[in-house]
């Protein structure tokens, strides 16, 4: 049984590879890659398969004959990084494809600017839509953004700035390895409107004398959160808000981690208020969605500017009263209930009925009252729960000492079906 193999290749061509690489795609019978790779490779007497056809054909083509031809996929520097190897595994499995990298743009482009990378936000827009680049992009110290048709440097730039997203230097690195690469330095605003090569990604490093206020709109500056995990618990302060009507740090850090957030999670926010809980929880769920649902006129105005000054793009605000305006909203993942105007019971009930397998339910209460609600009603639809009791202080400066300013406790109800909770 023959194997695939996938070849990264440089800019430079057949002259990055090792001896041992070379041989490996001299002894190709089928030769896969697009039209600039096939072209560095003139004097291999192998079929080629241009991916101009499209992916599937030729991945069929390669299945038609793999078991007694030997084939060789060519892609740019690492094709592991946003590149084919994923496709060409999920299609042959793993036992049957080896993969060979050679130098990633991403590694380039960092070297030439003397930075570290272990530390960076990696995006691609390439073939990929714009939406949530912002949200994952703002108040992060570095990013790589892999840019391409459409989404031009230019139009990512662009893209950035209409979320609010400032204070960067830009690097704008382009045929990296080649004989006619460039590394230009820009800001945002400056990189709109510049004309670049076909190859190239864009590197964001913070600038740090920039203004924070800048880095993060209105809202005030927001925490260096990667997306994907447990939220930090951005401080009240950096949220706009009525009188104080937010839900605290520490209980938002509490109840999001009940949730039990995934990268891709739908998560229905009912009483959003001023948005403190769908902004931490979109940050988590980049390559999901958040709904957030909330009917006071004024709350409304607070969430969406706060929705504008963190950079949030997958949060799609629902006005209404729940439980109607649940109605039409696609099955969450998980269901944080803040407020409920007197309707905890019927929103619980079309939460326990749309919930996904897995899904969790997460209540902030108030009163015993409220908790005797959730925990009962939660019951009767075939769920457990479990409550947590949160009494949080903070310490305050009197003079030169310090003492500690009680908050109203809280009661976390979490609520699951019993196999899940019980994990």
């Amino acid at each position: 049984m023959s194997r695939v193999h996938v070849v990264g290749v440089g800019a430079d061509g057949r002259a990055g590879l090792t001896a041992g690489v070379a041989e490996i795609v001299d002894g190709a019978d089928l030769l896969v890659g697009g039209a600039r790779h096939l072209a560095m490779f003139p004097e291999s007497g192998a079929e080629r398969i241009s991916l101009a056809d499209g992916l599937k054909v030729a991945l069929d083509r390669i299945e038609a004959s793999v078991e007694s031809r030997k084939a060789v996929v060519l892609a740019s520097g690492d094709p592991g990084f946003f590149g084919i190897a994923r496709p060409v595994v999920e299609r042959f499995g793993r036992d049957r494809v080896v993969i060979i990298p050679n130098v990633s743009c991403l590694q380039l482009a960092f070297a030439r600017l003397g930075e570290s990378w272990e530390d960076a936000l990696f995006a691609s827009v390439h073939g990929r839509p714009l939406e949530g680049l912002a949200t994952v992009t703002k108040g992060v110290r570095k990013a790589a953004i892999l840019t391409g048709g459409e989404n031009t440097p230019s139009a990512v730039a662009r893209w950035l700035l209409d979320a609010g997203v400032e204070g960067y230097r830009v690097y704008l690195c382009e045929e990296l390895g080649g004989p006619e690469e460039r590394v230009r330095e820009f800001d945002l605003r400056t990189l709109v409107g510049v004309e670049t090569a076909r190859m190239n990604l864009l590197v964001l490093l913070r600038d740090e004398d920039a203004n924070p206020d800048v880095l993060a709109g209105e809202a005030g500056p927001v925490s260096p959160i990667q997306p994907g995990r447990i939220p930090s618990g951005i401080p009240e302060d950096r949220f706009q808000h009525r009188g104080g009507m937010i839900t605290k740090a520490e209980v938002r850090v509490v109840s999001l981690a009940k949730l039990g957030l995934g990268a891709a999670s739908i998560v229905w926010d009912v009483g959003a208020g001023s948005g403190s809980v769908s902004v931490e929880a979109a940050l988590v769920v980049h390559q999901g969605r958040v709904y957030a649902v909330e009917r006071d006129p004024e709350q409304l105005g607070y969430l969406r500017r706060n929705l504008v000054g963190f950079a949030i793009e997958n949060v799609e605000v629902v006005e209404g009263a729940a439980p109607a305006a649940l109605e039409g909203l696609p099955e969450p993942d998980a269901v944080f209930v803040g407020g409920s105007g007197g309707q905890l019971a019927a929103i619980l009930d079309i939460a326990c009925l749309r919930l996904r397998s897995g899904g969790r339910i997460v209540v902030n209460a108030a009163t015993l009252e409220t908790v005797g609600t959730a925990t009962a009603t939660l019951r009767q639809l075939g769920f457990e729960s479990q409550v947590t009791l949160m009494q949080v202080s903070r310490g305050k400066m009197v003079g030169s000492l310090t003492r500690f300013e009680a908050f109203d406790p809280v009661f976390v109800v979490a609520g699951s079906r019993r196999e899940v909770l019980n994990q």
